[in-house]
């Protein structure tokens, strides 16, 4: 029997030599899917869990541990569990997406918010967390979500989210010759005292977890546009980062090109504005293009008449008598 790749579609005489196809240059790999299997401990807690849930609570909580170590493909099947309606559309990977899951989500069904991707986790990523946490707990909270918040160091996150919360922590980790499938669970007490006891030293030892559980190797959404969905969300912050400028940059920027429009409204030309700050006349133009300005200061910088004249004085460095003369 023939067997043709999907890809390239070409034929090969058994599934064994098509695994391994030389025009995609890439192993075939059978897709894992998860088989259903869920610890029986963690299994009997969630269970308890979806009684508690419907008598008006949310539920969530923390997946964490190192890279690889397999933390999102559990809290894949712990939302798989408790929401049988969970899907790909319900995982995000950024604080914009994760807003919008939990809009979009109906009653009692389940959000992950994958984090894991960011590998060294930034505190400023950590912060987008809680911030997301507290734009969206009101929502949560109406509509009796589970939320499973993935991400590589249970101690890097704040106290509110940490400790008050969410309900309980699992602790993704691997074994002996870095074999996968082992965690422990942690509940809402014990994860308290986990955060207070344990953070000094990032040790999960004291207190001992609640259980130790094992998982299994299986997506409960299709891996590869997983793995697609989840590289788009890099690429996407990482251009997020090549533009964002900072907060204070973007206020000096405004308070120059304010001075500028000054000295322009006195009969300065930009010529003689670059020569004097130290800066190149196509630089003054593209700040003042950038601004607004044409000429006039903007009123949404919001500073008065004095305040924006001492402003101008201080960054350019002229007297009050040159301002007024234009000398």
């Amino acid at each position: 029997m023939k067997i043709i790749c999907e890809h390239c579609k070409i034929e090969f005489e058994s599934e064994s030599k098509r695994r391994f196809c030389p025009k995609c240059s890439r192993y075939k790999k059978k897709p894992r899917i998860w088989s259903g299997y869920l610890d029986g401990y963690l299994k009997k807690n969630l269970t308890a869990a979806k009684e508690v849930i419907k008598k008006d609570w949310d539920m969530v909580f923390i997946v964490d541990g190192y890279e690889g170590v397999g933390k999102s493909v559990l809290a894949q099947q712990c939302a798989k569990f408790c929401d049988e309606s969970f899907n790909i559309d319900r995982i995000s990977f950024t604080p914009k997406e994760f807003i919008a899951s939990i809009n979009k989500a109906d009653r009692f069904q389940a959000v992950v918010y994958d984090e894991a991707f960011s590998g060294m986790s930034s505190r400023s990523a950590l912060s987008e967390i809680n911030r997301s946490l507290m734009a969206t707990l009101a929502e949560i909270r109406q509509k009796n979500l589970w939320v499973f918040i993935v991400l590589p160091c249970f101690f890097e996150l704040d106290k509110y989210a940490a400790v008050w919360r969410s309900r309980g922590l699992i602790h993704v980790y691997t074994r002996d010759n870095f074999k996968r499938g082992s965690f422990s669970f942690y509940n809402q007490n014990k994860k308290k005292s986990l955060y207070i006891l344990g953070k000094k030293y990032y040790s999960y030892t004291k207190p001992a977890p609640n259980f130790f559980g094992a998982f299994t190797a299986g997506y409960v959404v299709d891996e590869q546009e997983y793995r697609q969905k989840k590289l788009d969300a890099l690429k996407g912050r990482e251009r997020e980062k090549k533009v964002k400028v900072p907060a204070y940059t973007i206020k000096l920027q405004q308070r120059l090109a304010a001075s500028i429009g000054a000295l322009r409204d006195s009969g300065w030309t930009i010529a003689k504005i670059a020569e004097r700050v130290g800066l190149s006349s196509r630089w003054i133009d593209k700040l003042i293009q950038n601004n607004k300005l044409r000429g006039e200061i903007p009123k949404e910088i919001g500073f008065s008449d004095e305040v924006r004249h001492h402003d101008m004085v201080n960054t350019t460095n002229l007297t009050k008598k040159t301002i007024i003369e234009g000398n």
